[in-house]
């Protein structure tokens, strides 16, 4: 496999791994726990978005303000209740990394999780050994839709941007990435997409990929 790209950047919840559907459902049960009426609808609207400005958004849609080592120790607590039963992975995302790593491209994550909550995801996903380089929420000044992570990723890589792919499935992520200048296939997840931020929009990671030229046709 030839490929026009030198690195590959991938999100994680959402693209990568089916967890936003089992987040979600913990974070609700979260907000219960500390008597914030939060619903799921409100939860899923949250999608790509860092923990810290998560609790924000959900002390504002309450009225008042939200504990943050509280809500994040509950819904730490309650994923990985979840996450033990077994993390799905998405279509293709095994197949997609291993074809990537047989053609010598070098992979990074750039995720809007904590370190210590991404790095446990990934173990439990099998999927750790797959990356060079983990950036995650700690890493860095500015979390998506700010380009920070992207640009992170890739000059850790020793990758220009313009050289490097990104898989995202969020607007705010599709949105960094595009910031940071690379090319960005976008593959929704929760919500559907206009694609105003991507160059490519595909229903699969394997679509995407062969969509951006990263994989043959």
């Amino acid at each position: 496999m030839t490929s026009r790209y030198d690195a590959v950047v991938f999100d994680l919840d959402g693209t990568l791994i089916d967890t936003e559907s089992l987040c979600n459902a913990a974070g609700v049960e979260a907000c219960a726990a500390l008597g914030l009426p939060v619903s799921g609808e409100f939860f899923e609207s949250l999608a790509g978005i860092d923990d810290r400005t998560r609790v924000q958004l959900i002390g504002e849609h309450v009225g008042t303000a939200v504990d943050l080592s509280a809500f994040l120790a509950a819904w730490d607590r309650l994923c990985i209740e979840r996450f033990a039963q077994g993390i799905p992975l998405k279509p293709g995302a095994i197949e997609l990394l291993e074809q990537i790593a047989a053609a010598g491209i070098p992979l990074a994550l750039a995720t809007s999780s904590r370190r210590g909550p991404a790095e446990d995801k990934l173990r439990m996903a099998g999927l750790a050994r797959h990356f060079r380089t983990v950036v995650t929420f700690d890493d860095v000044a500015a979390p998506k839709p700010a380009p920070d992570a992207y640009l992170l990723a890739v000059d850790r890589l020793g990758v220009p941007p313009a050289r490097a792919l990104a898989f995202e499935d969020s607007e705010t992520g599709a949105r960094a990435a595009h910031a940071a200048g690379l090319t960005v296939v976008q593959v929704p997840d929760l919500h559907p997409t206009q694609g105003a931020h991507a160059h490519h929009v595909a229903s699969s990671l394997l679509e995407g990929a062969a969509m951006a030229g990263l994989l043959p046709v």
